[in-house]
């Protein structure tokens, strides 16, 4: 037995060695393959390289001889199956295997490919059925279809194509719909396809109604909040819409909306699950710019008075600059059977300590001095708040205001007659200044005011615009003391240009239709052509400072400093992130309010500033030149956080 063992262990042995000689493995710092594929680029180049075996191998670091050349031989028909989505389905693949000529390089790979001529579609059978056959959106899609006669076969196009149809049709409500036929049918002889794609929706669902199970809220409000009528045919964005409603309305933590399908009525009924808000939200900022000093504001907003919505706005604001308090609260009241509908009724008060001022505005200097005094404004409105529709989906509805005020208002510099040796003299030599320093007037004003926001991002990222305009007017034959008409429109644009570079436009135009009231003032050797307007105190258009013509100060740029009939303004900033939260900026600003049309003199102001970010709001430091200015070199502008109510 040992004998015959004896006399097969050479057979063993030779059977070992050529074992052992096919499991050797290739090894090479370069790489143990190296592919080269030629003939084709672009995305066929990039899909054949991500399914040939050859090119996956160049990542590792030991492969068998006799696994390299299978895969060499798989090669072929890798290429074939990597380019067939690509519409060739006759391609010439000739694949070259090279040993290493000396040892430690790796093997080298060649693909030579011939891709042919592609696939091209010979007829195309597109067909729609079912009620969702004259869909207008489904025809849009079979109008977009994108493998059209004599297109090259793409099969992701194909392939993406149907799966739209699928995502749209549930979109639109169409939930037993299915395809009848999907088929290409290739003749790679003849290098063409038909396509035959036959689907047919079923019946579009409906709207049914709808329930809020354990609503804090009268049944009235949540009909009021419900936008989506019974019988409207479905569509998923409406149901957006319907969640979007609620969540505007102010009342609700969180809003989930389920969908119940009912297969044989064809109806979706919608299931609220809603979880009221706490009733009370309390705010309280602080800020400071070199225009206003110290900001506070305290805010108190009552989100629901009862199960009815009706709701209450009030807030307090006190500012350093002249001592200035305002207060403002709002009560609204549902209204009709939209969400966005109320009824209102507002109060408003401010009460500062002001200058009636005599400024020469060819100089921008003061030629006599300025009277001090307090000035106290009180408000009362009714109107309609209400949102409207005017512009396509994609933009944030109009937020429109009507409303009918009454206004109170009151100047008094002689309540506390701290008068200078020069107020008194410029008093006794032109005693028509009293009624001027010693006011008090109701007016009755209608108004209308619109807003369109329409904003996204945060921080440096903010983008889009807002605008706003309003109309105003008031006539003595109301009991107004003066009548004029006055429009305005005004708006701030922010746009990205990639992820460093932004642009900001602001623009303002104000038109008033009122009286003005010419005097001539002289005092020793001094004469000042004072030009006022009739407006009341709150109507009178103002600009310059921090947030409107940087380089001059604080609303200093009107007609005399005592407010004007009419404004232009405009600015441009590029700003430039450099940091995660910090950017640099260059701007330059124009604009004035003045009572003139035929002279606005508009005043010129240009400077850098940085931007800083944070948790409280945007911290501002912009250095101005006053380009219209001789006697000020330049201004330092500084602001966090927000203007005063």
């Amino acid at each position: 037995m040992v004998a015959s063992w004896l006399a097969s262990l050479p057979r063993l042995l030779i059977v070992a060695l050529l074992a052992l000689s096919l499991s050797i493995a290739v090894r090479a710092d370069s790489g143990s393959v190296v592919t080269e594929v030629s003939g084709i680029s672009g995305e066929l180049l990039e899909n054949v390289r991500l399914s040939v075996s050859l090119v996956r191998a160049e990542s590792l670091d030991e492969i068998s001889v006799w696994r390299l050349r299978q895969m060499a031989t798989d090669a072929r028909s890798e290429v074939r199956e990597a380019l067939r989505p690509f519409g060739y389905y006759r391609p010439r693949v000739e694949v070259r295997l090279d040993e290493p000529e000396t040892e430690g390089d790796p093997w080298r790979a060649t693909l030579r490919v011939e891709p042919g001529r592609p696939v091209r579609v010979h007829a195309a059978e597109i067909r729609i059925t079912g009620e969702g056959a004259d869909d207008p959106e489904l025809k849009e899609w079979q109008a977009e279809w994108p493998l059209p006669e004599d297109a090259v076969l793409r099969h992701e196009d194909w392939s993406e194509a149907w799966r739209d149809l699928e995502r749209l049709a549930e979109r639109r409500g169409y939930f037993d719909a299915h395809f009848v036929a999907r088929r290409i049918e290739v003749d790679p002889d003849r290098n063409r396809a038909d396509l035959r794609l036959v689907y047919d929706t079923g019946p579009r669902y409906r709207f049914g109604t709808y329930r809020a199970r354990d609503a804090d809220f009268s049944d009235r409000l949540i009909n009021r909040l419900t936008i989506v009528e019974p019988g409207e045919a479905y569509d998923i964005t409406r149901v957006d819409e319907q969640r979007e409603a609620l969540v505007r309305a102010g009342l609700f933590r969180r809003v989930i909306i389920e969908e119940e399908r009912d297969s044989e009525e064809h109806v979706v009924d919608l299931d609220y699950q809603l979880e009221t808000r706490p009733p009370n939200t309390y705010r309280a900022t602080a800020g400071f710019g070199t225009d206003t000093g110290a900001r506070l504001q305290l805010g108190w907003e009552r989100h629901y008075l009862s199960r009815r919505g009706n709701r209450l706005d009030s807030a307090l604001g006190l500012q350093q600059r002249n001592n200035e308090m305002v207060a403002r609260s709002e009560y609204q009241h549902p209204r009709g059977s939209t969400p966005s509908d109320f009824l209102t009724a507002g109060m408003f008060l401010r009460r500062e300590q002001d200058n009636f001022r005599f400024i020469d505005e060819n100089r921008l200097e003061p030629v006599f001095d300025a009277f001090e005094g307090r000035r106290e404004q009180s408000e009362i409105s009714f109107g309609r708040m209400q949102e409207r529709g005017w512009l396509p989906r994609w933009f944030q509805p109009v937020e429109e205001r009507l409303s009918i005020s009454v206004l109170h208002e009151s100047f008094d510099a002689f309540r506390e007659a701290r008068f200078s040796e020069e107020n008194e003299a410029l008093l006794a030599a032109n005693p028509d200044l009293e009624e001027l320093l010693r006011t008090s007037t109701d007016t009755i004003s209608v108004g209308a005011r619109w807003r369109l926001p329409n904003i996204s991002g945060s921080g440096f990222h903010t983008q889009g615009q807002v605008l706003r305009a309003h109309v105003i007017a008031a006539h003595e034959s109301l009991g107004s003391p003066v009548s004029f008409t006055q429009g305005y429109l005004g708006g701030r644009w922010h746009h990205l240009f990639g992820d460093r570079h932004k642009l900001l436009l602001r623009g303002e135009l104000g038109y008033t239709e009122a009286r003005t009231r010419e005097m001539d003032l002289t005092l020793d050797d001094r004469q000042l052509e004072l030009s006022l307007t009739e407006l009341p105190e709150r109507y009178r258009f103002r600009t310059g400072g921090d947030r409107s013509v940087r380089g001059y100060g604080f609303e200093n740029l009107s007609t005399n400093r005592n407010g004007a009939n009419h404004l232009v303004v405009g600015s441009m900033e590029y700003e430039y992130r450099v940091g995660e939260s910090w950017s640099l900026a260059a701007f330059y600003d124009v604009g004035n309010a003045f009572n003139d049309l035929g002279n606005p003199k508009l005043r010129r102001g240009t400077g850098v500033g940085f931007r800083w970010y944070t948790l409280i709001g945007p911290i501002q430091l912009d250095i101005a030149s006053p380009l219209d200015d001789p006697d000020t070199s330049w201004r330092l502008h500084f602001t966090i956080g927000t203007q005063l109510l």
